[in-house]
């Protein structure tokens, strides 16, 4: 995961409830519908996202948050995707910027460097710059930083995955970050604590955020060495995991909707963001006059972390791992499960 996703159900959703966080791309924008909302009300919003925001994983999660916003009639927004070489979208924030819109969003780390030097041009204008966490303390008075807690992401699959039963356990995972490498940690942890027993295959490296293909190759060379459930983190590369885990009828975890349904046949269940309550916050400061001076992080407390309905895949996992996933969550929320 660069940094949407299935709602928590029921007494967990209680218990994680939501904060109070040019080139060849193609872009959307509309206008907002909400009839109580007056024009001069309206927050002007332009984002960018470095991937496609039809990926079924972190891009998507911004799209999905601004459409949601728009049809709420609280934002007005125009979103750029495929925005991932500096040298293009730099001119593109600074256009946002120049037009008046009221808050620019760069989802991805691809983005932090040219929206931190736009940002200083423009200090009468808010934006967000995403990254790993040391992009936290990095704010500036009218830029707030914002990344995913790794730790809750990583456990939680890792966590899922053990209680599947499911060994040896394979992982392809996109760049060799530290953000990454730091997920996997506790993606182990979260292994170790469902199944001691279970044993996990050396990591795997697509290479890239969205290479479907390596990562398709990559999950077929973890079937070969046995691998009877495979690992990713999301954004593109998980259509070629899924894909290449389904046709060898492994399980799989963190497989994107993007997938298709075949490959999320055999997908158990996937740990995801939820921009949504991130990005209403954002709105709400900036209508306030509250904006800027500090970094957040979406996690499973605030709503910004999330997972998909646990799969049994025709009953290869058992009934009751549902329920043990959401004592997990239920515990995270409440503070006696701390995991970091």
């Amino acid at each position: 995961m660069r940094r949407s996703g299935a709602l928590l159900t029921g007494a967990v959703l209680t218990a994680v409830a939501a904060l109070g966080l040019a080139g060849c791309s193609s872009s959307s924008s509309g206008t907002s519908t909400g009839a109580a909302t007056s024009a001069s009300e309206v927050i002007k919003v332009g984002a960018l996202t470095p991937g496609n925001t039809n990926d079924g994983a972190f891009n998507q999660s911004l799209a999905d948050a601004l459409q949601k916003l728009q049809d709420e009639g609280l934002i007005e927004y125009e979103l750029r995707d495929q925005m991932s070489d500096p040298a293009e979208s730099e001119p593109v924030i600074a256009d946002f910027a120049s037009q008046g819109y009221d808050l620019v969003i760069g989802h991805g780390i691809e983005l932090g460097d040219a929206i931190f030097s736009v940002a200083e041009q423009f200090p009468d204008v808010e934006f967000t710059a995403s990254g790993g966490p040391d992009i936290l303390e990095k704010y500036t008075d009218n830029v707030e930083t914002w990344t995913y807690d790794t730790p809750q992401v990583g456990y939680l699959s890792g966590y899922i995955a053990g209680l599947t039963g499911a060994t040896p356990i394979g992982r392809v995972e996109s760049l060799e970050l530290d953000f990454i490498k730091a997920t996997d940690a506790f993606f182990q942890q979260g292994v170790t604590a469902a199944n001691p027993s279970a044993t996990l295959l050396p990591v795997v490296y697509a290479g890239s955020f969205d290479d479907a293909q390596a990562a398709a190759a990559a999950t077929t060379g973890l079937v070969g060495q046995g691998a009877q459930l495979v690992y990713t983190t999301g954004d593109g590369i998980a259509t070629g995991v899924g894909s290449a885990a389904a046709d060898a009828g492994v399980l799989s975890i963190g497989v994107s909707s993007a997938a298709g349904e075949a490959a999320l046949a055999t997908n158990v269940s996937t740990v995801d963001l939820d921009m949504y309550p991130i990005v209403k916050a954002w709105v709400d400061e900036v209508a306030a006059g509250k904006f800027g001076g500090k970094g957040v992080t979406s996690t499973v407390q605030n709503g910004g972390i999330v997972y998909q309905p646990v799969n049994t895949v025709d009953g290869k996992v058992s009934d009751d791992v549902a329920g043990k996933v959401e004592e997990l969550i239920a515990s995270i929320g409440d503070g006696s499960v701390t995991i970091g």
